[in-house]
């Protein structure tokens, strides 16, 4: 692994600048605002109980949650081995502003409790999927999940 200027390790953990910080703060916010804009434009047509749609949106959040990933990398400039720390950032920043929105801001998803709630946990579920993928990735070339 080359060494990289964002990342320095020491004593098995990872510091990171403080520019980055605010950077995967600002990506968190801007994924959200994505996601929040999906839920508003698609509304009922997508989001909606029994709707065929939704496990379908459900789906493509995964590859959606991928593409994420890679704008971060990108941005960032991070090895593969890097990206759960920066992804924890990102998605806590989302998860937090999911949590905001839909307490007092639920309209800003829909006028309609029913969209808000299936498309508040479409984000949920992206920050979950974003989750998992970066310590899969993370963990992809590197055995520390391992107990040894």
């Amino acid at each position: 692994m080359k060494p990289t200027t964002q990342f320095s390790l020491a004593d098995n953990h990872v510091q990171m600048k403080n520019s980055l910080t605010i950077l995967f703060v600002a990506l968190g916010a801007a994924f959200w605002l994505i996601g929040a804009m999906i839920v508003r434009l698609l509304g009922q047509t997508v989001f909606s109980e029994n709707n065929p749609y939704l496990i379908l949106m459900f789906v493509l959040a995964i590859p959606i949650t991928f593409g994420f990933i890679f704008i971060t990398r990108k941005v960032a400039k991070l090895e593969q081995s890097e990206i759960l720390r920066p992804v924890v950032i990102i998605t806590y920043t989302a998860t937090f502003l999911d949590a905001i929105a839909m307490t007092w801001f639920r309209n800003l998803y829909s006028s309609s409790f029913e969209v808000s709630f299936f498309g508040a946990a479409f984000i949920l579920w992206g920050a979950g999927n974003g989750l998992f993928l970066a310590h899969f990735l993370t963990n992809k070339n590197n055995n520390i999940a391992s107990p040894n």
